[in-house]
Parts: C-alpha cells; structure tokens; sequence
C-alpha cells in the first residue's frame, strides 16, 4: 500500500485519471456494458473476464434473443453458463426497464446506492456492485471494490463481501473507509488508486492490458 499512497505517484495519478475519464461512459448502454464486464468479472481470472465480456458486450444481437446469450457465454469459456445466463439476464430486464434506477439519486450516497442495488441485483454482492460503479463513474466514485486479494490486504474477514446481511455490510464499509481516506488524502478517486494497486501488482504500468476494450480510440498520451 506504501506504494501507493504517496505524493510521488502524483504524475501517475493524472496520467491515470486522464485516462479513465477519456473512458467514461457516456450513454446507457454504455453504462449497461459496463455493468456486463463487471458481471464476467464474477469467479472467474482477469483474462476469462475479458474473453467472457468480448462474447457479450454488443448486447444489442441478444437482448432479445436468450437463447443467443446463452450462446455467447458459453462462446466466452468462463464457467458457470447457467447462472451466468439467469444473472445476467435478469439484470438487463431491471436496467433496461428502469436505466435511471441504476445512477445516483440526489438524496443519496455512493453507498447508499451501492447497497441499494447490490441488494435489489441477482447473483451480484457489494464488491462487484462497487466493482461497477467504479467503471461507471471512475473519477467520482466514492465506493471501493474490495476483492479478495484487497480484503486480505485490509486484514478483513474474506467472507465481509460475499452476503447482503448487516453485519458483513458492517465490516466491508470498515474496510472500504480505510482505503477511501488514504485516497481522500491525496485528492485522489478510490477507484484510481485501486487500479494503480492493482496495476503494479499485475506488473504493469497502466490498465490498457485490460481496459482497452472500452476504447473507442487509442489513449495516445497515456500510452506514450
């Protein structure tokens, strides 16, 4: 974590926002797509994530047709097919009814909305939720995925993520406090700080060995 919060990774933290901002979704769908990959993102490894997201992310040939989803995702080899299929499908008839639903409301907070949809949501808990919202909001956000790997850094019981009951809600929003304060410290989104995290502990100095498939063009200044 040193390795992170510290103000000399200020000109890493500005290439970093620069660059998901450049991301950022724009529309609903693709704020709906970005719900897809955090879906894929599910039990599965960072590769199998992008695989499985590449097979569904032009929801437009399958909205319609669940058969051809069901297509899709077994095409994407990540496992679990069937309840991939009723989790996903699920999720597309409550954000497609209701888009709004799934943006935050003026009389609530990051939290607040997390909770709320991570509770309304099938098949989906409070880390991938927040895993969701960081992609849709990513310089704003004010939620934290914690992960596995972030729990165990944060010396939290790894079951703190997984259950919709008070006291595991408890115990994450403990753990994703920490990690909001040290990034409120240094002026800096959550979210940026927890692909940097990431980032260096993949070995890699950026996110473009994953992200770049929500590019509509190339990050040339990011990517140097």
């Amino acid at each position: 974590m040193e390795k992170v919060f510290t103000l000399q990774n200020a000109d890493k933290f500005a290439q970093y926002e620069s660059y998901w901002h450049s991301i950022t979704p724009q529309t609903d769908a693709q704020i709906f797509q970005r719900w897809l990959f955090a879906f894929s993102s599910i039990h599965t490894t960072w590769e199998s994530n992008m695989n499985l997201y590449n097979s569904i992310k032009n929801f437009e040939e399958w909205i319609n047709n669940s058969e051809l989803l069901m297509q899709r995702l077994i095409e994407g080899r990540a496992g679990l097919h069937n309840q991939r299929y009723i989790n996903i499908l699920s999720f597309s008839k409550k954000f497609w009814a209701n888009p709004d639903a799934f943006k935050k409301s003026s009389n609530e907070s990051w939290v607040d909305l997390r909770n709320r949809l991570a509770k309304d949501l099938t098949g989906i808990g409070l880390a991938k939720t927040s895993f969701a919202l960081e992609l849709c909001y990513p310089n704003t956000v004010e939620v934290v995925c914690l992960d596995v790997h972030m729990l165990r850094l944060l010396n939290l019981n790894e079951q703190g993520y997984r259950a919709n009951i008070p006291k595991e809600i408890r115990a994450y929003e403990l753990g994703e406090k920490v990690w909001l304060n040290k990034s409120q410290s240094l002026l800096v989104s959550p979210y940026i700080t927890r692909c940097l995290w990431w980032d260096l502990n993949q070995g890699h100095q950026n996110s473009r060995y994953w992200s770049h498939c929500f590019e509509d063009q190339l990050c040339f200044d990011f990517c140097g």
